[in-house]
């Protein structure tokens, strides 16, 4: 399942396995440009194991709803509410997700934007959670030879100390805007504050496309987790700055030939740490972490 643009649930597309889910999905509508949209679904999520087969399980409910708009060409519109409850399974969360979502479509020669705000509250190990997440971009599609589009982004997603208010991205997929695949995971959707980032995409040739994106990151509080990493200064005396995140990439998506039917990828990232990784207890170190990857997708 693929909900908006992945930051709750998506398909991970990168890494050895992806969310599944059994169940049922009711969709109404939403196939045209000027109408209403309606899914709703109740499913179990699948857990994967290792020595024996995957299964549902039975104490584990996944459900939820999305209404989407496209009435207004400059104002398209969703809203979800996702409710989560795994009993005493897993990270026994009993959560409830609510958020909405506004957004232009780009168009060349005009701005557009997107702006996306997350709450969550319930229960995680009988605990009282309470979480909310916050994405917004505008970018700008020039109207040059080569198509150009510049995006500003901005991301905040609550902390806690004692992890109550952590926000929990559920399923969502792996690669989104935080690295460029599944296994290079250096930022997490939760406890994190990344005020000034961009991201350029250009397209010199119709099959050919090049991204470079840099993003700035900060705890938004200092004494939580940085989540994914293992790492907590629960005095705050690490301070906040994590560092800075580049990214770029070729894409390749060749219309003829014996590989028209691929698209290739060559990517590079950089980490550049820091402050926090000088003070924080049980640092892996203050040296940068370089990434590269290359990738071909076959379609079918």
């Amino acid at each position: 399942m693929d909900f908006g643009k992945g930051r709750l649930v998506a398909g991970h597309r990168f890494g050895s396995f992806t969310p599944t889910f059994d169940g049922v999905q009711l969709t109404l509508g939403g196939n045209k440009p000027d109408a209403w949209g309606l899914r709703a679904f109740v499913t179990r999520p699948v857990q994967r194991h290792s020595v024996s087969p995957d299964w549902s399980s039975p104490v584990s409910y996944f459900s939820g709803m999305a209404l989407s708009s496209n009435h207004i060409p400059w104002v398209n519109g969703e809203a979800y509410y996702f409710q989560l409850n795994e009993g005493t399974n897993l990270q026994q969360r009993r959560l409830s997700t609510l958020g909405f979502r506004l957004f232009a479509l780009p168009v060349r020669e005009r701005w557009d934007y997107e702006f996306e705000s997350i709450y969550q509250a319930g229960e995680v190990r009988r605990t009282n959670h309470f979480a909310h997440r916050h994405h917004g971009e505008t970018g700008y599609s020039f109207g040059t030879d080569w198509p150009l589009r510049f995006v500003y982004l901005f991301d905040y997603s609550s902390g806690d100390p004692n992890s109550k208010k952590n926000f929990d991205f559920l399923f969502a997929k792996r690669r989104a805007e935080y690295g460029p695949t599944g296994i290079f995971g250096i930022i997490f959707p939760s406890n994190i504050f990344s005020p000034v980032g961009f991201r350029s995409t250009l397209q010199p040739i119709p099959t050919v496309t090049l991204m470079v994106s840099h993003r700035t990151f900060w705890l938004a509080d200092g004494r939580g987790p940085y989540v994914g990493s293992g790492l907590q200064d629960q005095t705050g005396r690490a301070g906040t700055f994590l560092g800075h995140l580049f990214d770029t990439s070729v894409n390749w998506a060749p219309q003829a030939g014996y590989f028209r039917h691929t698209i290739f990828e060559v990517g590079f990232a950089w980490f550049f740490k820091g402050s926090y990784f000088d003070r924080v207890p049980q640092s892996p170190g203050t040296a940068d972490v370089n990434y590269v990857y290359t990738m071909a997708t076959p379609t079918f």
